[in-house]
């Protein structure tokens, strides 16, 4: 009888304490699912725009630099700089609007193939009645 009371005990508790860590857990989750959904609500920065806003920058950076080179007479090495500078401002923004004209394009636009691919996905044209009076 001890034994059948003790185990009995022990059962309950453990489905007491399973309930309290059950519903810590469901609060937990429910407080990390609100915490991420507010996180949606701000649009996240692509990798590549970062990458490019580095190179600007960067770019204009050197740019500066070039001018103050300048200033403290060293015009050759300023010269050379900010021919690089430029090209490392103009290169990046140039490809990053290609990119982003290629997939607009590809987005937004409707193909050729994609009409020929939209008729083969709907299936077999349904069976039309003639008019009467044709050919006759």
């Amino acid at each position: 009888m001890k034994t059948a009371l003790i185990a009995g005990v022990a059962l309950l508790v453990g489905v007491a304490l399973g309930y309290i860590s059950s519903l810590r857990t469901i609060r937990a989750l429910r407080r990390r699912v609100r915490e991420l959904r507010a996180g949606l609500d701000r649009p996240q920065t692509e990798t590549m725009k970062r990458v490019l806003w580095a190179c600007i920058i960067n770019g204009f950076a050197w740019v500066w630099f070039s001018y103050i080179l300048a200033a403290l007479d060293k015009p050759q090495i300023a010269e050379s700089l900010s021919q690089v500078a430029l090209a490392e401002i103009i290169v990046p923004v140039a490809v990053y609007a290609g990119k982003s004209a290629v997939e607009n394009l590809s987005k937004n636009n409707h193909w050729p193939d994609r009409a020929e691919a939209a008729i083969d996905s709907a299936g077999p044209e349904p069976e039309r009645e003639e008019p009467q009076d044709v050919g006759q």
